[in-house]
C-alpha cells in the first residue's frame, strides 16, 4: 500500500513538472493576436444583442452607435497579392489610403460637368406632366438601349422624376416574386412602378452578415444617382415619394394587396406578399403618410434574362464559394471567358466597384436583356441593400477587383475625377433634387469617399505589379 501511495505522489510530481516546463516554453499571444480574439468576440457579442434585439422587426429607428470592430485604420497593401487574388489572411486585407486633403485634379469634376448633372435633374415641364403623363413615360421607354437605360444628357430626365413622384396612381397589387416587401403601382398614363417602403429611419445602422436587414428605400435612390454620377447608367429610374396609404392606395388596391393592410399603434400598414413578407412584419406609415422609392419598370418589350453571378455567395452557414477559398479563381474566369468575347466579366468588374461604393453584398445574380445575349449589359437592378452601416466596408465585395486586377479605362477615369471628396459633393448636391432629400446621412456619404480611396489604391497597387496597360482595358 505504501509503495503504491508512493508512485502515485511520483507520477502527479512528474505532471507538474511537464505542466510548468510548458507553460515557460510557450509564448504569449501576440497583441495582434489577443486584438483579433476580442474584435471577434466583441462581433459575436453584437451580432447576438442585434438579434435578440430585432430591430429589423420593429421598422423603426435605433439610436446610431459606433462598433469598435469597424472603422479601424486602414494599414498599408501588405496581404495583397494582385492578379492571383491571393490573400494571405483574408481576414487582414489592408489597404493604402491617404487621409490628408489634396487640391482636386485636372480629371475632377468641374463647375459644368456638374451643372449638366444638376440641370438635367430639374424638372421642366410640370404642367405637361400633369396633362398628358403617357408621354413622358413614352420618352423613358425610347432611352433603353442595349448599352445603357438613360443617356448620359437627358433634359426631361427631370420631369420623368418628377412624373414618378406626383403621378396619381390608378392601381395599386403585391409586388412581383421576390423576399422583400414592395407593391406593384399603376400610375397614370399606363406606367408600372415598383414601390419600396420606407422599414428604417436615415440613421438607423444594420449590423450582422453583410446582407442583413430589409430594403433600404433610400438605398434604392442613392444607388440610381449614383450610377448615373459613374458613368454606367444601367440603374432603372428611381425617385423618392410619399403616399397616402389611406387616401392614394386602399381605394385603388387589389383585394389580395387589402387583405395585407392592419393598423398598429394607429398606423396604417401593409405586409405584402413575398418570401419573408408576414403579418408580424408590416411595414407601417406616419399615420397613413408612407414614404417609400417609386421605380420605373422596364419596357415590356425588353425581356430579361437571369445569370448566376461569378462571384455569388452560397448564403449558407459554414459553406464558402470557391472565389472565398481558391486565389486563382480568376485566372479560370478569364480563361473560361475571355475579356475580349464576354464583356460581362468586365461588367461584373464594374458592379463590384458600384457595390462597394454603396455596401451592397447581396448581388448573387443579374440580369441582361434577353435579346442580346452573352454581349449584353449587366443591368444594376435591385440595388436596396445597400447603404446600411456606414461604418463598416465589407471587403469580401471587391474579390472581382482585387482577383482580377482589371478594370475599364472609361471607369478608371471616372473614378479618378472622384477623389479627395469630390463623389460627397456631387452625390449630395444631386440628392437634394429628391423629394424625399436628404436621402443619406452625412456618415453614409462620407463613407463612399473613404471606399472609393480602398478601390484607388487597390488598382495603383496593380498598375505596379502588372502595368497600367495590362489592367486597364
Amino acid at each position: 500500500m505504501r509503495l503504491r501511495r508512493r508512485r502515485v505522489i511520483f507520477i502527479a510530481g512528474a505532471l507538474v513538472i511537464v505542466w510548468m516546463v510548458i507553460v515557460l516554453l510557450t509564448p504569449p499571444p501576440s497583441t495582434s493576436q489577443s486584438n483579433r480574439r476580442s474584435d471577434d468576440n466583441e462581433l459575436d457579442n453584437v451580432e447576438n444583442l442585434r438579434a435578440s434585439y430585432n430591430a429589423q422587426k420593429a421598422g423603426g429607428a435605433v439610436r446610431e452607435q459606433e462598433p469598435k470592430y469597424v472603422g479601424k485604420e486602414f494599414a498599408d497593401f501588405e496581404d495583397f497579392q494582385p492578379g492571383d487574388g491571393a490573400l494571405r489572411n483574408n481576414e487582414s486585407m489592408k489597404l493604402t489610403v491617404k487621409t490628408e486633403k489634396l487640391p482636386i485634379n485636372d480629371n475632377s469634376y468641374n463647375g459644368s460637368a456638374l451643372l449638366d448633372i444638376e440641370k438635367d435633374l430639374v424638372p421642366k415641364n410640370i404642367s405637361a406632366v400633369k396633362t398628358n403623363p403617357s408621354a413622358i413615360w413614352d420618352i423613358a421607354a425610347s432611352w433603353v438601349k442595349s448599352l445603357e437605360i438613360h443617356p448620359e444628357l437627358a433634359p426631361e430626365l427631370g420631369d420623368v422624376l418628377n412624373a414618378l413622384s406626383t403621378v396619381p396612381i390608378i392601381e395599386a397589387d403585391v409586388g412581383y416574386k421576390g423576399t422583400q416587401l414592395k407593391a406593384r403601382f399603376a400610375l397614370q398614363g399606363g406606367q408600372m412602378v415598383v414601390f419600396k417602403p420606407q422599414r428604417f429611419a436615415r440613421e438607423h445602422v444594420i449590423y450582422g452578415k453583410p446582407y442583413a436587414g430589409y430594403d433600404r428605400h433610400n438605398g434604392e435612390i442613392a444607388s440610381f444617382h449614383l450610377d448615373r454620377v459613374l458613368g454606367l447608367r444601367r440603374a432603372p429610374l428611381v425617385a423618392g415619394r410619399t403616399v397616402n396609404l389611406r387616401t392614394e392606395v386602399k381605394p385603388v388596391a387589389t383585394r389580395l394587396l387589402l387583405d395585407t393592410f392592419l393598423t398598429k399603434d394607429n398606423n396604417t400598414c401593409f405586409y405584402g406578399k413575398c418570401y419573408y413578407c408576414n403579418p408580424e412584419e408590416p411595414a407601417c406609415a406616419d399615420g397613413d403618410i408612407m414614404e417609400g422609392s417609386v421605380t420605373l419598370w422596364l419596357p415590356k418589350d425588353r425581356s430579361l434574362k437571369k445569370w448566376h453571378h461569378l462571384w455569388s455567395r452560397t448564403y449558407k452557414d459554414g459553406k464558402k464559394a470557391r472565389w472565398e477559398v481558391d486565389n486563382t479563381y480568376c485566372r479560370d474566369v478569364m480563361v473560361k471567358y475571355p475579356l475580349d468575347k464576354y464583356p460581362l466579366v468586365l461588367d461584373m468588374i464594374d458592379a463590384a466597384v458600384f457595390d462597394y461604393l454603396i455596401g451592397n453584398a447581396d448581388r448573387h445574380q443579374y440580369e441582361t436583356f434577353k435579346d442580346d445575349g452573352d454581349q449584353g449589359m449587366l443591368l444594376l437592378l435591385d440595388n436596396a441593400k445597400s447603404f446600411g452601416n456606414p461604418h463598416h466596408d465589407e471587403k469580401s465585395i471587391l474579390a472581382p477587383l482585387y482577383q482580377c486586377c482589371r478594370l475599364r479605362q472609361t471607369l478608371w477615369v471616372k473614378l479618378q475625377s472622384l477623389e479627395n471628396g469630390v463623389l460627397s459633393k456631387v452625390m449630395r448636391q444631386v440628392l437634394s433634387h429628391d423629394p424625399v432629400s436628404p436621402v443619406l446621412t452625412e456618415k453614409h456619404l462620407t463613407a463612399m469617399d473613404r471606399r472609393l480611396g480602398h478601390i484607388i489604391a487597390m488598382f495603383r497597387k496593380c498598375f505596379k505589379e502588372h502595368g497600367e496597360k495590362n489592367v486597364l482595358q
